[in-house]
């Protein structure tokens, strides 16, 4: 169920219980707000340093928590780089994952952790870009050192980087959910924002995902945001289903599968609404639902609720995304009934953007590495 904070932060007001959460609710995002800009005062002034790689870093990034559809952009713009001759390491945090120390998710060869150890979204990522390193840990500088010096890359991509000042990048590509991209507009806690929209200054380019999910009006005023803030025109795509898997992520048919059968949605992601339309533009109906937190770490009873829950409304499919499927215990990969839908970002508009972007960053001449500044 969707928690009373994320109805403040998405859907405005929440009735009685709302009202009494706001006052205390905008006292810590003052406190917030005041941490975030001191911070970045600092980087600005030099006082605190970047760290440079010596390889050119683009950085993946959003200003609200959760459900940007960052991943998808991400796994984009790995590709194009690939597809430009670079070896390529993602460099991520790993959140919700168990450990908090500085590890490789894969070598570009094998994929070493699952999603428990390594986090739901840089396993995803490592399968669906074989051949590229992925690095999880708190410092992205140290990350960034150890993909270079032992995995050869020459190219990085920071993923959710852009509040990771501590590592230079060459550009700064920030998602924004055309649908939604600020929610009520506030910072944490207050809202579901890490920076206020301001921020967007020290990006080189937007990237608004879902724009067919927002109205014509909404598109065009982000697109204004976006060149006022950039000087660029923003990069606009669309979560473009292109295949079914199943919970280990093989081949499992054809996306008309899915058409006129009665489904139950398993998700546990920020803000599963556009997870919901994509089934249903698929021609599923969704007769029941089994929605968890985002990041949530499944065990076996969450899946056997699942399937008593579809059994009761005589659902024939439980459908759930790839990144809820790298989370699902090992037993859920041998159920015929658990499909999982495989998303990527389709640009729509904005390509020759990204594209020119792409080619300034790495064409950048590579900077000698400097001492690693602090991290805060």
């Amino acid at each position: 169920m969707t928690s009373l904070l994320e109805e403040i932060w998405w859907s405005g007001p929440a009735g009685l219980a709302g009202a009494a959460l706001a006052p205390p609710l905008r006292l810590a995002e003052l406190a917030f707000r005041a941490g975030a800009a001191l911070r970045s005062a600092l980087y600005s002034s030099g006082i605190l340093r970047a760290a440079r790689a010596g390889v050119p870093v683009v950085s993946i990034g959003n200003l609200a928590v959760g459900g940007a559809g960052k991943t998808p952009a991400a796994i984009a713009v790995a590709r194009r780089l690939v597809a430009r001759g670079r070896r390529v390491a993602v460099l991520s945090r790993g959140y919700g994952a168990a450990r908090s120390d500085a590890r490789v998710v894969s070598d570009g060869a094998r994929l070493l952790l699952d999603a428990g150890e390594g986090g739901d979204e840089p396993v995803l990522v490592a399968r669906r870009l074989p051949g590229a390193p992925v690095l999880c840990g708190p410092r992205r500088a140290e990350l960034a050192r150890t993909a270079v010096r032992e995995h050869r890359a020459d190219a990085l991509l920071l993923d959710d980087g852009f509040q990771h000042r501590a590592l230079a990048r060459d550009l700064d590509v920030v998602v924004l959910d055309a649908a939604n991209p600020f929610g009520n507009g506030r910072l944490l806690p207050a809202g579901p924002n890490r920076e206020p929209r301001s921020a967007l200054r020290r990006a080189g380019l937007v990237w608004l995902s879902r724009s067919d999910q927002a109205t014509p009006a909404a598109v065009e005023a982000l697109r204004a945001l976006a060149r006022a803030e950039t000087g660029r025109d923003p990069v606009e795509s669309r979560h473009a289903p292109v295949a079914l898997v199943d919970a280990a992520l093989a081949p499992a048919g054809g996306l008309d599968a899915l058409r006129g059968r009665r489904v139950l949605l398993l998700a546990g992601i920020a803000r599963p609404g556009g997870f919901r339309r994509t089934v249903a533009s698929l021609g599923a109906e969704v007769a029941a639902e089994a929605i968890f937190p985002d990041h949530h770490r499944f065990v076996p009873g969450d899946l056997e609720g699942a399937l008593r829950a579809a059994d009761g409304a005589r659902c024939e499919l439980v459908v759930t995304t790839e990144k809820d499927a790298v989370r699902l215990p090992p037993a859920a990969a041998a159920d015929p009934r658990v499909r999982a839908i495989r998303i990527e970002a389709e640009v729509v508009r904005g390509g020759d953007a990204l594209e020119s972007a792409l080619d300034a960053a790495l064409g950048a001449p590579a900077a000698r590495p400097a001492p690693v500044g602090a991290e805060v």
